[in-house]
């Protein structure tokens, strides 16, 4: 858990601490899961704090499979160093909450999910304040969601593997 808190902390302080964060940034998403045609919309908020290391926050919207929901998420991001090039390529790992409501099989639900996957991404730094990127992220999902139908308890788990290709653009500050 620590190894989680550490970057996620690391980020919020380098995002107004400028000695710590090298390159901050704000960005915006658009992610579409394979798995289960799950469109997801979302902000990110990050920092660069070594030439090698970043870590950032994500705050999104999701809708698919009669479920719509919220979430946040963070990501430890190792940053391969490309001297003279705009091509930056990345891999991490990240973790994610989400908190999800619709209907399924005839019954309001609502739950929570919990979610871990890989990042595997590349950005193209258009110039010095703007980038976009790409990024795949094959993962694993578990939780449930719980509700009731006709005035039964209903409960409906949810857990797999999740593949979800993301692409967005970041501005640096």
């Amino acid at each position: 858990m620590r190894k989680i808190l550490l970057p996620l902390a690391l980020m919020i302080f380098g995002l107004f601490t400028q000695s710590l964060a090298q390159r901050p940034y704000l960005g915006g998403t658009f992610a579409f899961a394979l798995n289960d045609s799950t469109a997801t919309f979302g902000v990110q908020f990050g920092a660069n704090f070594t030439p090698a290391f970043g870590a950032r926050g994500v705050l999104s919207f999701s809708s698919g499979g009669g479920l719509t929901g919220f979430g946040f998420g963070a990501d430890g991001l190792y940053l391969v160093t490309t001297p003279n090039s705009p091509v930056n390529p990345y891999l991490g790992a990240g973790v994610g909450l989400g908190f999800l409501s619709g209907f399924l099989q005839g019954a309001s639900v609502s739950g929570i999910v919990f979610e871990a996957s890989g990042v595997l991404g590349v950005e193209y730094l258009v110039n010095r304040q703007f980038a976009i990127f790409a990024e795949a992220r094959p993962g694993f999902a578990t939780g449930s969601v719980t509700g009731t139908a006709g005035g039964s308890a209903v409960s409906i788990p949810i857990s797999g593997t999740t593949i979800e290709l993301r692409v967005g653009a970041n501005i640096y500050f």
